[in-house]
């Protein structure tokens, strides 16, 4: 293994201090030379007092030299340790004179970029999950708005066909509530998503039938009749979050469908390409301005039909976007306003999900 520093530029960095030593031998051997030059068989005591005297004083000046030259690196650290509490900790490091402290330099400014960068990341998403969470609520106490005044009725004033309305109101406004609390237990398992994954081969066309069956009550109610044309294919993913993706893209295709006249289908299309296993999931709903289509998977973006409609919180497709990024699936959306929207979803090869395991283990 190769050092992190040569000997060559180990010694480069003490220059100073080896030139005092060769000066002070040198001096040394000068004046032993002298006394013997003179007829003395030994050095002088006096000599070799001068001697000593001399070194100390030639070894002082160069470590001097050396502590003067580095003594604004010095008194930096110096201020880097007792100030604990400063953020700019490796950037009180400015003035480094040898190689050792210039590689020193270079490694602590690394370390405190990616230490920033990595901050910086962690407060975007704290700052994005506050404000989700800010909306969540706020959507959430529409719901529960509604079952309150519902519930106000006198039961006693109501016929039997208004009761069941009544019921199914409540039951509705309830499945608000559930898709909004799974939306929210989705984000924050998020975080930590390889804790919660599972992957196996799955029969996508039976995944895509569990989906629409948990659907089925809305969907019969503003009439929309789903379409599966799928054989039978085995993917590799993890069931639940699959299922998330699918019911995120079912139900933004509901409400986007449910308020067009007469009725409507959702259609589930599965097709081979290579090695690879498409997923269409096509709508007739109201479409998405072209101008809105870049940003549909960003996050908080509601776009022209989110503000129309009221409910919309801007996280569903970022969040559909970010599961099947971490599933190793691609996900890609297409539309044409007043036709319809199409999402695809990309399966790629048993290998390639492989080696998503394992970068995730």
């Amino acid at each position: 293994m190769k050092p992190g520093m040569t000997f060559l530029q180990y010694v480069r960095d003490r220059t100073v201090i080896i030139l005092t030593c060769f000066l002070a031998i040198a001096i040394a051997l000068l004046v032993v030379w002298l006394d013997l030059s003179i007829g003395q068989r030994f050095a002088a005591k006096e000599s070799l007092i001068y001697i000593f005297i001399l070194a100390v004083f030639i070894l002082m000046i160069g470590l001097v030299y050396d502590y003067t030259n580095q003594r604004r690196w010095y008194k930096e650290m110096y201020n880097a340790e007792t100030n604990a509490s400063d953020s700019d900790f490796t950037l009180c490091l400015q003035h480094p004179s040898t190689l050792e402290q210039r590689r020193m330099h270079a490694l602590l400014s690394r370390q405190y970029r990616s230490f920033m960068n990595e901050l910086l990341t962690m407060r975007k998403d704290r700052e994005k999950h506050v404000h989700f969470t800010n909306q969540w609520v706020h959507h959430m106490k529409t719901p529960v708005s509604v079952i309150h005044l519902l519930t106000q009725q006198p039961v006693y004033e109501l016929d039997q066909s208004q009761l069941e309305s009544l019921l199914r109101s409540v039951s509705e406004e309830a499945d608000r509530l559930t898709r909004g609390l799974d939306m929210m237990l989705s984000t924050a398992r998020l975080d930590k998503f390889e804790l919660d994954l599972h992957v196996g081969g799955l029969n996508l066309k039976q995944v895509i039938r569990q989906v629409v069956n948990e659907n089925k009550k809305s969907l019969i109610k503003h009439k929309i009749f789903p379409k599966i044309e799928a054989d039978d294919v085995i993917v590799d993913s993890d069931e639940k979050w699959l299922n998330f993706v699918l019911t995120q893209l079912v139900t933004n295709s509901i409400k986007y469908m449910r308020d067009k006249e007469g009725s409507k289908s959702l259609t589930f299309k599965v097709e081979r390409e290579g090695d690879s296993i498409l997923l269409h999931v096509q709508d007739e709903g109201i479409g998405i301005a072209p101008e809105d289509l870049p940003r549909v998977f960003d996050a908080f973006f509601t776009g022209q039909n989110g503000r129309k409609e009221g409910d919309a919180t801007g996280m569903g497709l970022y969040l559909v976007r970010q599961v099947c990024a971490k599933l190793g699936h691609t996900i890609s959306i297409a539309s044409k306003l007043n036709e319809g929207t199409t999402v695809t979803i990309k399966f790629e090869t048993r290998a390639m999900h492989h080696q998503l395991l394992e970068r995730l283990h």
